[in-house]
């Protein structure tokens, strides 16, 4: 993998990863009181065939001050040595570079700056363009509150929130304002000189407590924020009031699919409907006896779902509140056995969306689908669209599957029921002589989770997503325009090559710089496979096609290698995609790519996000992350961990990945929105890959 050069112009390429395995990233974590620290000179670069260092491996420095960044190339025979660039919010503000030989360059740091700002510095050999790395140097100014975000709290479950500043000269000081009020009875804010420290302890009283804050640096400088944070009752769950859920992956070796709907009321008792599906039972709409929701600390708790059929156990992680202080959505993971490893998603159901008649209008759909016993599971995918009337009669249905048979532009019939009061309803579709009988539970009138709710054991586990169209011209209808730049795709597909190990193949990308008349784009594409993974393959000017219904087709080639695909779309750049004609059979989805302000997407986002496995694809590993942050690159939170080179240009970063229980492992991650982070594992050590979304209310 190599970083792609700030401003230049993207350039295809293709690099084993086995290639980037002796590669060192050092990123540092915290922040450090000056530059003086020059004895040991350390790698700090991300990249391949490049290896960059600093004095002392700093990548903080303060104002006003300079470091020098040197570069040494693998196999640069005629020592012609790099071409330095530079870009970030630190040039802005007058950064700028001396002393630029071959192998080094003075990085010199702004004389001001409120909090942290940075500068992303690369180094491009001249004996081979394609080689290169990156190192992002973090200026710290005058120090400020980084915007934090409070779970509510419940009396005597344990609580901890970090609090941070950004910028500032080490040691820190932290104590309460003068004037503010209390903390939390129970609540304490916890000793630290760093630029971080936190809030802990258990709460003892119901309230809500608004106090501030006041972290001063060791040159006397003051930053301050107002916090408000709720303590409610011992038993009131996280989750209160009605959500619909969807979760895939193994239990007892093979395949399982799960969706339902549940309201949770103020004391956790649990009541619902759901459906559940293996290859040793498939229950379709049981209603939920009583179950219980349990928090067990900050924004992570345990539900137990229960029914006739025996009951179910998640963990769950809670998203950060939204400004109304409500929390919306939540991660996923069934609690289980060694081969049982599942995991999806809860969002809250808009009830004010639930009708007497059955969804209406113009729709795309997306399902992944595993099938048989470990480890000889079939990994495919389907997707289509269609039209509803107030009946729920379909027509002009179209669907693509690359399972057996696999069907291409196919015609598609049948009807989808009204739901009931809690936003479960039924999808017939028939294609030819197949028939797939589904349920949907809707979250709101766009969206809704889909699943295969076929009686007969044995038969496909499938989930998904049922989306309305909206179109990019008039009368919802799509063209070439909808994937026309600026607009760009974040691609992820899963699936599987061949019958035993290696289990899953996974892909990430890219689809970008399209255009509308003549039907080409470029993309930049990542796999993950155990036997040979792939980072950083490029496509330029690659043929695709929109027809008016949504449905896409997209042909990639390079290196005599073709990848072939359809996708259909639910709004610009957006969609179900299947791979067609692939060992690996994959299928996923293409997500809109946000447009940063200021063309630059940005290393470091606000706010903490909430991570978990997507669409797992083997019995193991996967991940529930309660609470991760983006920050200039790296990523951190208590069980995982993350340091990325991210290139500006497009919002993809390549860096490792550690997981607690895991070992690191090579890894890639795609700017979404700023509230939405893809990431994924290379396989190469793992037992297999995997896809892991990190998302925000």
């Amino acid at each position: 993998m190599t970083v792609i050069r700030p401003g230049s112009p993207w350039r295809p390429g293709a690099v084993a990863l086995s290639m980037l395995l002796p590669i060192t990233v050092a990123l540092a974590l915290s922040a450090c009181s000056s530059n003086s620290n020059r004895g040991v000179t350390g790698n700090v670069g991300v990249g391949t065939g490049v290896a960059l260092s600093t004095p002392g491996s700093i990548t903080q420095i303060q104002t006003a001050t300079s470091i020098q960044v040197s570069a040494s190339v693998t196999a640069d025979v005629n020592n012609a040595g790099v071409i330095w660039t530079m870009s970030g919010d630190a040039v802005a503000l007058g950064a700028t570079l001396t002393g630029i030989t071959s192998t080094s360059v003075i990085f010199n740091a702004p004389a001001s700056a409120v909090g942290a700002v940075d500068a992303t510095i690369t180094a491009i050999s001249v004996a081979n363009s394609a080689t290169f790395a990156s190192v992002t140097l973090v200026v710290l100014g005058t120090p400020q509150m980084t915007l934090t975000q409070l779970f509510p709290a419940n009396v005597n479950v344990p609580y901890g929130a970090a609090i941070s500043v950004a910028g500032g000269e080490a040691n820190f000081t932290w104590v309460l304002a003068t004037g503010s009020a209390a903390l939390p009875p129970g609540i304490t804010l916890n000793g630290s000189a760093t630029a971080i420290t936190s809030i802990s302890g258990t709460p003892t009283t119901t309230g809500k407590y608004t106090f501030t804050l006041q972290a001063t640096d060791a040159l006397g400088r003051i930053a301050t924020q107002t916090l408000t944070m709720v303590v409610r009752p011992q038993d009131s769950c996280l989750l209160t009031g009605s959500f619909a859920f969807m979760v895939s992956g193994f239990r007892g070796g093979g395949p399982m699919t799960h969706a339902g709907t549940i309201t949770v009321d103020d004391a956790g008792n649990i009541s619902g409907e759901q459906d559940y599906k293996d290859a040793h039972r498939v229950t379709a709409h049981e209603t939920m006896t009583p179950g219980t929701c349990v928090n067990r600390q900050t924004n992570s708790g345990q539900i137990t779902l229960n029914a006739a059929s025996g009951p179910l156990n998640y963990n769950f992680s809670v998203t950060p509140p939204d400004a109304l202080g409500n929390l919306n959505s939540a991660r996923m993971q069934l609690i289980g056995s060694g081969a049982d490893s599942a995991s999806g998603e809860m969002t809250r159901v808009d009830k004010a969306t639930i009708t007497a008649v059955p969804p209406t209008g113009n729709f795309a759909f997306g399902l992944t689908t595993m099938a048989h016993q470990e480890p000889d599971t079939l990994h495919y995918g389907s997707a289509g669209r269609f039209t509803t009337s107030s009946t729920g009669v379909i027509s002009a249905g179209l669907t693509d599957s690359n399972g057996s048979p696999a069907l291409s532009s196919a015609p598609l019939t049948g009807t989808l029921s009204a739901p009931d009061s809690d936003g479960r309803g039924t999808a017939t579709l028939v294609s030819g002589s197949q028939t797939a009988s589904l349920v949907y539970y809707l979250i709101n009138a766009g969206r809704m989770y889909l699943m295969d709710i076929d009686p007969t054991l044995g038969t496909p586990c499938s989930s998904g997503y049922l989306t309305t169209q909206v179109g990019n011209t008039a009368g919802n209808s799509f063209d070439n325009g909808a994937l026309a730049a600026p607009a760009a795709s974040i691609l992820s597909l899963w699936g599987k090559a061949g019958t035993l190990e290696p289990v899953s193949v996974m892909t990430m990308g890219r689809l970008f710089n399209g255009s509308a008349t003549a039907g080409t784009l470029d993309a930049a594409l990542d796999t993950s496979d155990h036997d040979t993974d792939l980072a950083d393959i490029g496509y330029s000017a690659q043929s695709y096609a929109v027809a008016s219904s949504g449905r896409g087709t997209l042909s990639l080639s390079t290196g005599g290698a073709t990848r072939s695909f359809v996708f259909y779309l639910d709004r610009i750049a957006d969609g179900y995609v299947l791979e067609i004609g692939s060992p690996a059979a994959s299928a996923g989805v293409l997500e809109a790519q946000y447009t940063p302000a200021g063309g630059v997407y940005l290393d470091t986002l606000p706010g903490q996000f909430v991570g978990g496995t997507q669409f797992a694809q083997t019995p193991g590993p996967i991940v529930l992350i309660p609470s991760i942050g983006l920050n200039f690159g790296v990523l951190s939170s208590t069980y995982s961990s993350g340091q990325f080179g991210v290139d500006g240009s497009i919002g993809r970063g390549f860096g490792t990945l550690t997981q607690s229980g895991i070992a690191s492992t090579p890894a890639v991650l795609y700017e979404v929105s700023p509230n939405k982070i893809d990431v994924m594992a290379f396989g190469t050590i793992q037992v297999d890959g995997t896809i892991i979304w990190l998302i925000q209310n």
